[in-house]
């Protein structure tokens, strides 16, 4: 592979990578050279030394790669994790990328010999490498938190942005516990917010999940004390006293009354005892006993008198979501011609002119698949129901999947069906896309002359476009004929 590219300026060079690579003596070496000649010499160093020009046809970030991977003229050794696993690396490539890394090796104090890195395991901080030498960014749950913590230690700025915003991006239910905890550990203030944004729409499933039991007292704090967080006080209730139980563990002591009360400290006034049902509170607040006797019958008063009695320190303010109730986004005036159901992909683009929650969207059920003419009219016989799988997809405009549904539903006669997803979403000022695939037979009805923009009232709008992605559905005709959305108050 290198024969086309010998000259003569170059035969000494590669004869000396020969010798350099070679496991053989020198001398050997050379009475081989020798005897071969020169161009058989060089043929055995292509086959000894396969990389001996690997800069060429090499960009930088590929040479800093091929040098990081192979440990070509390394200049500082890491003693990274518990476990002590060495690493290589080059000066050149860490002060040029990191302000600590030129403190601790140009720097008056700067460090001679290996360097020790207990706190980060390899996994992270052989990422954090693979970043500083070729812009590497390839994290995945394991290891992102070990690559933000290296990131942040060492000042990687731009690889702590992006290891924020993939964590933003990946919020769920599942999750958004632990990332709030870690956010609020990591000061990242950012990406807390986004976590509390993400737990005010999903209040009920988030305070429902094992993660929440987990929390920091000064997390759960940030949570609870939202008027915001759209949940119903029994939830909260409840998910408070699981904490409880769970703090009471940590701590080695009995989950007792009173050290659920003890554990729980300023937290209790962050319930809103006063705004629970009546008969939740009798049948269940009442027994725990978590309040003391006075706390109770002065709740118990409240339930009967607008008045507050005794000594309430607990919050009477009513929670209540940022976002309005449901809102029906219809796109077509009229109905059109029956589709076909079959498996048609249909979607439309669309997007808000403000900050919106998305709850679902509407379809258009089922048509009879019988008619008869009756006089000059075409008359429709309904044939029954059918059971139909629908699945509804929701992309971002880079295709990234944000949201999705499954359904197996009875599609009867009725004109529009409401699907709803599991947890509602909140959108952005940017184009979505919307996809609804309905598989079953049958046919359904279909909507014509589509609005390109409509109000959704003070002076908020939403328009739509074609997707690329559907065929029998557009901004004019087809299916998806609206979406059920909230806007902020």
């Amino acid at each position: 592979m290198y024969m086309s590219c010998i000259y003569p300026r170059n035969i000494d060079v590669i004869l000396r990578a020969l010798i350099r690579n070679s496991s053989l003596p020198r001398s050997t070496l050379m009475d081989r050279v020798d005897c071969l000649g020169y161009l058989s010499a060089i043929k055995e160093a292509s086959i000894m030394c396969v990389d001996i020009d690997w800069q060429a046809q090499r960009d930088v970030l590929s040479c800093n790669r091929y040098m990081f991977e192979n440990h070509v003229a390394c200049d500082v050794t890491f003693f990274v994790g518990k476990q002590i696993q060495d690493m290589k690396a080059h000066k050149f490539v860490l002060i040029s990328r990191s302000s600590v890394f030129y403190a601790m090796l140009c720097g008056l104090l700067q460090e001679t010999g290996p360097i020790n890195i207990p706190d980060i395991e390899p996994a992270g901080f052989e990422q954090l490498l693979r970043y500083l030498y070729f812009e590497a960014f390839e994290p995945d749950g394991d290891t992102i938190w070990a690559l933000l913590y290296a990131a942040k230690k060492y000042a990687v700025r731009s690889l702590v942005d992006k290891c924020v915003n993939w964590l933003i991006e990946g919020i769920c239910a599942d999750n958004v516990c632990n990332i709030l905890q870690h956010a609020h550990a990591f000061d990242e203030e950012d990406l807390r917010i986004k976590c509390l944004e993400f737990i005010m729409v999903n209040g009920s499933s988030v305070l429902k999940h094992p993660s929440f039991k987990n929390l920091s007292s000064e997390c759960v704090e940030m949570v609870i004390s939202q008027d915001e967080l759209w949940v119903k006080e029994e939830e909260v209730y409840d998910a408070m006293k699981e904490w409880a139980i769970n703090e009471c563990a940590r701590k080695n002591i009995q989950p007792s009354s009173e050290n659920m009360r003890l554990v729980l400290g300023g937290l209790r006034n962050l319930i809103r005892f006063s705004l629970i049902d009546g008969k939740y509170f009798a049948d269940k607040v009442a027994t725990d006993n978590i309040l003391t006797s006075d706390e109770k019958v002065s709740i118990f008063r409240t339930f009967l008198s607008s008045n507050t009695f005794g000594n309430i320190e607990y919050i009477q303010i009513k929670r209540k979501s940022r976002f309005q109730e449901i809102q029906r986004v219809n796109r077509f005036l009229k109905f059109g011609d029956p589709m076909s159901i079959g498996s048609i992909l249909h979607a439309i683009d669309f997007k808000c002119s403000n900050e919106v929650l998305l709850r679902g969207i509407i379809m258009y059920g089922a048509i009879p698949r019988e008619s008869i003419w009756s006089g000059r009219r075409r008359q429709y016989i309904y044939s029954g129901e059918f059971v139909s799988d629908i699945e509804v997809q929701l992309q971002d405009y880079s295709n990234r999947m944000i949201a999705t549904m499954k359904r197996h539903i009875n599609v009867t006669e009725e004109e529009l069906l409401e699907l709803l997803f599991d947890e509602p979403v909140v959108l952005k000022k940017t184009w979505y896309t919307i996809t609804l695939v309905i598989s079953g037979p049958g046919m359904t009805r279909s909507g014509i002359n589509g609005e390109n923009v409509v109000s959704l009232g003070d002076g908020q709008s939403i328009e739509f476009r074609n997707s690329s992605l559907s065929s029998d559905t557009s901004v004019l005709s087809g299916q998806i004929p609206g979406l059920l959305l909230c806007r902020r108050r």
